[in-house]
């Protein structure tokens, strides 16, 4: 009896913990077979402590291990350097900028980043 295709999970999503206090979240949704983006926030007074590069860095890993993706990609508001340092640290390479239509009709250009599987 022929068996039906297993659909691929979709997300993956995941706590940012310190000291057993929930600082953050962090996540990973696979947008085609072999690409997915990561995306994260951290309470504000957890910022620059190396908590979301850890926990990028650790994403990562999962993306092109057990979710098995080729590609990542991931984007930052351009008010928000920080989080592209945080990006560049966990392996991603700056690729320009992608404009985010908000709910008001007006548009912003955020950070755009990708990341290839060596």
């Amino acid at each position: 009896m022929a068996r039906a295709a297993e659909t691929p999970r979709a997300q993956w999503s995941w706590g940012i913990v310190t000291e057993d206090e929930l600082i953050g979240l962090i996540a990973l949704r696979r947008r085609t077979a072999s690409m997915g983006t990561i995306s994260y926030i951290l309470r504000e007074d957890s910022w620059g402590h190396g908590y979301a590069t850890h926990a990028a860095n650790h994403m990562v890993s999962t993306a092109f291990t057990t979710a098995g993706l080729n590609r990542l990609e991931a984007m930052h508001h351009p008010d928000n350097p920080a989080s592209g340092r945080v990006l560049i640290k966990a392996g991603f390479t700056h690729i320009g900028t992608s404009d985010w239509h908000t709910e008001d009709g007006t548009t912003v250009p955020y950070e755009a980043y990708a990341l290839q599987k060596m």
